[in-house]
């Protein structure tokens, strides 16, 4: 370190404390909390802290030190593995360690200099501050001092930025080949110049050193580059992430009527219920009544919703033979009630086709099923078909115009590959629970769900259980390979492909969930006292 009488700045102590083994472990030490800040942001103080107080702790001793009198201070002794090279920039003594031995014929690289300013010595003047060599990776100590220009432009500033109150470097003794450089070199600089430099340096060192953080390989380097591991960008990446996938939420709704299903349409979804609501969400995305008292304007419960396939034709089905069509972009809706004279109640509806071109399926407390054909505007009914013993039949899908599935309140799981016209029995035996929703994708590949809390997957011959929850589930949908479930507790359970696992969202209903509906961007659950739970 400096020993003579002229004060030493911060940035040029700071310099020397770089080529120490103390700025090693601080930098070592900064990489390893600066990497814990993806774990709590907390870190960014300790990484800060482990890289900024030893210097200062050691210059503040180090100037006690020189005003005490002592020989040695604390941060000589803590900077004494540099050897004579970090002993201090003092204004004499680096001069006299770099001047030229008379039995060298020519001048050696320096690998000291590793600076783009000191490379160009020759043509920048004295005044001109190594901005450079603040902020490139430290040099590795030269074997030996050579007699070059480049050695002759560092001593130059090291000398000077010992005290921002000198007007001129002193002159020192220079051999011959130190004259020719001097020549160049020995500018005088004023007051003011000098201490614009000195002030660069120290904000150099001092303030722009937080740039970005050190890498691995750098940690494993223990002279790295003088840069702190925390930055702005590097806080935010260590926030929870924003892209996560969204959960489901509870929204507004214009009713407190009970509903009692649900349906994603192209415009957006529709949920039915009590006294022959029916809700639709808006393009604005919130939920407004588009009708009060059902498609016949009798009041009756709507128990069952179903879309086409382009999403385009909803029909709604429910008690006393309720029917209706509904036209999703206008909101049109016209009345079908009591199919073929039947004004039983619907207990659920299954729709496939493309606008126009529609298959309907009715399924009733019976244990039958009704298929209706619509056809530009023609709507014909056949004979109700039972496909079990008669139980009550709780749910039915439609895959396409030809495949269907439908499931009662005995066990029972039914396959149509007609449109509803026959109907096969594909199980199920021993379920644990009754039966109350059905979902499936393709033939051989169904899902029903059961009060016990229980999920039955069918692959084309086996039916195997899956334990979802404690509580009755109430309805099961599917998009692709997702699969969602809700509960009579308001919760909502999901699984996004074949082997994975149910995931219960972390958002549950404060009310009793009866349906639910997923698509490719929007799902829905609708249930009691108008309860709508959005997932986008």
């Amino acid at each position: 370190m400096a020993t003579g009488s002229e004060p030493e700045s911060f940035g040029s102590f700071f310099r020397q404390y770089t080529k120490t083994w103390m700025h090693a472990v601080a930098t070592a030490g900064l990489t390893a909390f600066g990497t814990l800040t993806i774990v709590h942001r907390g870190f960014v103080v300790l990484a800060l802290a482990c890289y900024i107080v030893p210097p200062i702790v050691l210059y503040v001793s180090r100037k006690r030190g020189d005003s005490a009198g002592e020989s040695t201070s604390p941060t000589e002794a803590a900077l004494s593995d540099r050897g004579d090279l970090d002993d201090g920039p003092s204004p004499t003594s680096d001069a006299d360690s770099l001047e030229p031995s008379t039995g060298e014929s020519e001048p050696e690289p320096v690998t000291e200099t590793g600076t783009a300013s000191e490379a160009e010595g020759e043509s920048k003047p004295a005044s001109e501050p190594p901005s450079t060599a603040e902020t490139e990776s430290e040099p590795e100590p030269a074997t030996e001092h050579e007699p070059t220009v480049e050695a002759e432009r560092e001593s130059a500033p090291a000398a000077g930025s010992g005290s921002a109150a000198d007007t001129e470097r002193e002159p020192e003794p220079a051999s011959e080949s130190e004259s020719a450089a001097e020549t160049e070199d020995d500018t005088v600089e004023t007051e003011s110049e000098r201490a614009a430099s000195t002030e660069r340096k120290d904000e150099l060192t001092t303030e722009a050193e937080p740039e970005r953080e050190p890498t691995a390989g750098e940690e494993s380097n223990a002279e790295s580059t003088e840069t702190a591991p925390v930055s702005d960008v590097d806080e935010d990446d260590a926030e929870p992430e924003s892209d996560v996938e969204p959960n489901w939420e509870q929204v507004d709704s214009p009713t407190d009527a009970a509903l009692l299903d649900a349906v994603i349409t192209s415009p957006g979804a529709l949920a039915v219920g009590d006294d022959g609501i029916v809700l639709e969400r808006t393009a604005d995305e919130n939920w407004d009544v588009l009708l009060e008292d059902g498609p016949a304007a009798q009041g009756q419960p709507l128990r069952g919703v179903g879309v086409t396939d382009d999403g385009e034709i909803a029909w709604v089905a429910g008690d006393g033979g309720a029917v209706g069509r509904l036209e999703c972009s206008s909101g049109r809706h016209t009345d079908y009630s009591a199919p073929d004279d039947q004004t039983s109640n619907l207990a659920g509806i299954a729709v496939a086709g493309s606008s126009g071109d529609e298959t309907v399926l009715l399924i009733n407390g019976s244990g039958e099923v009704l298929r209706g054909r619509y056809r530009d505007g023609d709507l014909d009914w056949a004979e109700p078909v039972k496909p079990g013993s008669g139980s009550s039949l709780s749910d039915a899908t439609l895959v396409d115009a030809s495949l269907g599935y439908c499931c009662d309140t005995n066990d029972g799981v039914f396959e149509t590959d007609d449109g509803g016209k026959t109907f096969e029995t594909v199980g199920l035996e021993g379920a644990d629970g009754t039966l109350t929703g059905i979902a499936a994708g393709d033939r051989g590949n169904c899902h029903v769900c059961t009060d016990a809390g229980v999920v039955h997957r069918f692959d084309g011959s086996t039916w195997t259980p899956e334990r979802v929850g404690e509580t009755a589930l109430t309805a099961i949908a599917r998009h692709e390979d997702r699969l969602v479930v809700c509960d009579e507790d308001g919760a909502v359970y999901e699984r996004a492909g074949p082997t994975a696992e149910w995931e219960r969202a972390e958002m549950d209903s404060s009310a009793a969930l009866e349906g639910v509906a997923i698509g490719e961007t929007l799902g829905v659950a609708a249930g009691a006292d108008g309860t709508v739970l959005e997932h986008r």
